[in-house]
């Protein structure tokens, strides 16, 4: 742990180096620098960079600069949560952007630069087949093979429930392991594996057990929304384990037509055997992943149960309805005509012999995987923090954000409900879904902070719960 001397902000930044190795030779851009962003989502298989240089010099010439460089850098900060690294390996230069002649002799451009495993993956294809073996070995043998050759790299990887035969026909390794981690189940039979990279790693890891580690844990990193601070340094919330963010945007909390539309409130999928011939229907609803085994990051389901004023025609039923499903109902969560799928398969389809019974059960985890992918974009905020280079893209925080209602204040100055406080929707348990590290050079200062998006599927409090608001001798403040 830093001293509290060491930081004179809740977060500093050294540059130990960063220089772009080219054929020719290595070259020490520092002194060029502008602005340098690291990018990293849990929607995107690699890491990426981009740089903005004020140049003198003409460095796409004397370099050369021909997209064959190599950006290598890495970055210290030192804080009272310790000292880390921003080193995410090797970044290969993708493009020169935005060039501009500014001043004589003298123009400004972006860089783009691309992980290892990015640059590798746009030159590889899979072709190749696994019988008898579970997806995330599949996944850990593609990335083993195709992406991480050298074994500079580490994939962490949750193992997957089931046993696959599966051929991959001549796709790039991202697109095989984005097309596996939609068949996968976890332990407890939950289909919403994503396959990202984090500051030189690499996961493939369902978004339950990423929440289910969060709630378990006891050092979640806090964050909170004072919007009156006077705290530049931030370093006096820090020393109490909290870190005041610079800025709060509220991205999204619900779209309806796009829920709709996307099923995510209701859909059906249409299975049928083409040798038997038979026409099956299947019927799923939001209320179905809040049933208890499938853990989210609060309690509340983010849509209540009441029904819709407006009236919707009889739903069409195409075939014979499953067990235990239904095709009817007076709320947005059984209007399953919203969005219907369909799904060819037959008897044995995926079997190796004719004695073996084996079927991959689409209607299970498709129906499914599409509501909880769904649900991780509903409530969406993006915070700007301190530069805090531990942060990854997967990890659980909690952020508190105040309320903007007036609460009751009695006569000697104490609030009645000091609950009333905070906003119970916005704040809660968050996942870290992308990062931008941005650091600013501006002479001999370096000005670093994280733009960090956070996104949770469920509510702090129940919708549509009434607040009796009673002046007990007090008054509204």
């Amino acid at each position: 742990m830093a001293k509290k001397d060491t930081a004179t902000t809740a977060s500093d930044v050294r540059v130990d180096f960063i220089e772009l190795l080219t054929p020719e030779g290595q070259f020490n851009i520092q002194d060029h620098l502008i602005s340098f962003n690291k990018y990293e989502s849990i929607y995107d298989e690699c890491t990426r960079v981009e740089i903005v240089l004020n140049d003198s010099v003409n460095l796409p010439y004397i370099v050369p600069i021909l997209g064959e460089e190599i950006l290598n850098f890495t970055f210290s900060t030192k804080s009272l949560e310790g000292e880390f690294e921003i080193n995410p390996g090797n970044m290969y230069t993708l493009s020169i952007q935005d060039r501009h002649i500014t001043k004589d002799r003298q123009n400004v451009y972006v860089l783009h630069f691309i992980s290892e495993t990015g640059i590798i993956n746009m030159n590889s294809t899979v072709s190749r087949s696994w019988n008898d073996k579970t997806i995330s070995s599949m996944v850990q043998d593609i990335y083993d093979d195709y992406l991480d050759i050298d074994n500079v790299q580490d994939l962490i990887i949750e193992p997957s429930k089931g046993i696959e035969s599966v051929v991959i026909p001549n796709w790039k390794p991202f697109d095989a392991i984005n097309w596996l981690s939609k068949r996968a189940l976890n332990e407890n039979d939950v289909p919403n594996f994503l396959y990202w990279e984090s500051n030189g790693e690499s996961f493939f890891k369902s978004v339950d057990t990423l929440i289910k580690e969060g709630n378990e844990s006891r050092k979640l990193k806090k964050f909170v929304y004072n919007p009156v601070s006077n705290d530049t340094s931030k370093l006096r919330a820090s020393e109490l384990g909290v870190m005041e963010i610079d800025n709060l945007e509220i991205v999204s909390q619900f779209d309806t037509a796009e829920n709709i539309y996307n099923g995510f409130y209701a859909s059906k999928m249409i299975t049928h055997d083409i040798i038997r011939k038979k026409i099956t229907e299947r019927t799923y609803s939001l209320d179905q992943i809040y049933n208890g085994s499938i853990n989210h990051t609060d309690e509340w389901m983010p849509i209540s149960q009441t029904e819709t004023d407006y009236t919707v025609q009889d739903r069409h039923t195409f075939a014979p309805l499953e067990k235990n499903h239904f095709n009817g109902g007076v709320s947005k969560q059984s209007y399953y005509d919203s969005k219907i799928l369909l799904c060819p398969k037959h008897n044995k389809m995926f079997s190796q012999t004719p004695t073996e019974e084996y079927d991959n059960r689409a209607e299970d985890w498709m129906l499914q995987r599409n509501v909880l992918i769904n649900s991780i974009n509903q409530i969406k905020v993006k915070i700007v923090t301190p530069g805090l280079s531990f942060l990854t893209v997967g990890q659980m925080v909690e952020l508190t954000v105040p309320s903007p209602e007036k609460v009751l204040k009695t006569g000697d100055g104490k609030i009645v409900k000091p609950e009333w406080l905070k906003d119970y929707y916005l704040s809660g348990k968050y996942i870290i879904t992308a990062i931008n590290h941005d650091i600013k050079f501006l002479g001999t200062e370096r000005r670093y902070r994280c733009i960090v998006e956070l996104v949770k599927d469920a509510l702090g409090d129940a919708p549509l719960k009434s607040k009796s608001i009673k002046n007990e001798g007090g008054i509204i403040v």
